[in-house]
């Protein structure tokens, strides 16, 4: 039966279906009481013989009577359970909740212990919920989103890296660039994660694009710096196995990439950072 028949916050004796069996049951018995007084020709005896023969006359009655008790034991039993689950789930809730705040207390140690470079995770708790999704509920496994949310992004940003492969319009592939850049590195709350605080800005439409140190290649390894220190914080959970793409990013070489000074933009070194890195990819 459904729980909100059987209330576990309520006593049982405050259980509504509990009055309305005992009160059916007292209905049915009085129906058929008043069936055989008003269809017999009894004569009122108040002696033993009287009450053996009114316990035989109303013994239909007194059976509709008698179906209480068990009906009423088995409703208890019932509420009993009920309430013994609620007890539980109670008892889980606590124990997730207890559980919850101390994976993510040791998860903003872990990132403590282990920020070896400038490179941040600026809001810990708020990258825990969104890689362990099922903590509250006592799951503390890498959420699979996140994962192919991960490779999402660096796929879009290699895809779009070819735009600085042209002489004429690279500020304006620089422009996307960047721009992928920082969402993937917003979403996933990571910040200081250029190779440098110095460099030059350019202007391209509407936004400015800051290129580290004047060389375009920085602007390419921020995405190792930042892919870098997500995986490092996914590693908290020893199940966690980044995937291909995620790994081949981090482990390529960067020192392909050829140098540029952009203080003359014109005399910029186009270079085709989708293609290098396709040479050694597996999975694109």
């Amino acid at each position: 039966m459904k729980s909100n028949i059987f209330d576990p916050h309520k006593s049982f004796l405050s259980l509504k279906i509990l009055w309305v069996v005992v009160a059916i049951h007292f209905a049915i018995a009085a129906v058929f009481s008043i069936l055989i007084i008003r269809n017999s020709s009894l004569i009122a005896s108040y002696d033993y013989t009287g009450f053996n023969n009114a316990l035989n006359i109303f013994k239909i009655p007194l059976g509709v009577l008698a179906l209480i008790i068990p009906i009423v034991a088995l409703l208890a039993a019932n509420h009993r359970s009920e309430q013994t689950k609620e007890q539980m789930r109670l008892a889980s809730e606590n124990n997730n909740f207890s559980n919850f705040y101390k994976h993510t207390e040791e998860f903003e140690s872990y990132l403590t212990e282990h920020e070896e470079s400038k490179t941040k995770i600026s809001l810990p708790r708020k990258f825990h919920r969104l890689a362990f999704p099922g903590a509250k509920h006592g799951d503390f496994k890498v959420g699979e989103k996140i994962v192919s949310k991960i490779d999402e992004y660096l796929m879009d940003i290699i895809l779009a890296s070819a735009g600085l492969n042209n002489q004429q319009t690279w500020t304006e592939g620089a422009d996307v660039v960047d721009f992928l850049i920082q969402r993937y590195a917003q979403t996933f709350y990571i910040k200081n994660y250029h190779s440098s605080t110095s460099g030059n800005s350019i202007p391209v439409f509407e936004r400015t694009v800051f290129i580290p140190d004047g060389d375009v290649k920085n602007l390419i390894i921020s995405i190792k710096n930042i892919s870098e220190k997500i995986r490092d914080a996914l590693l908290f959970d020893e199940r966690y196995e980044p995937s291909e793409l995620l790994t081949e990013v981090i482990e390529f070489d960067y020192n392909r990439i050829p140098s540029t000074n952009i203080t003359n933009i014109s005399n910029y070194k186009p270079f085709d950072f989708r293609a290098l890195f396709m040479e050694k990819s597996k999975v694109i």
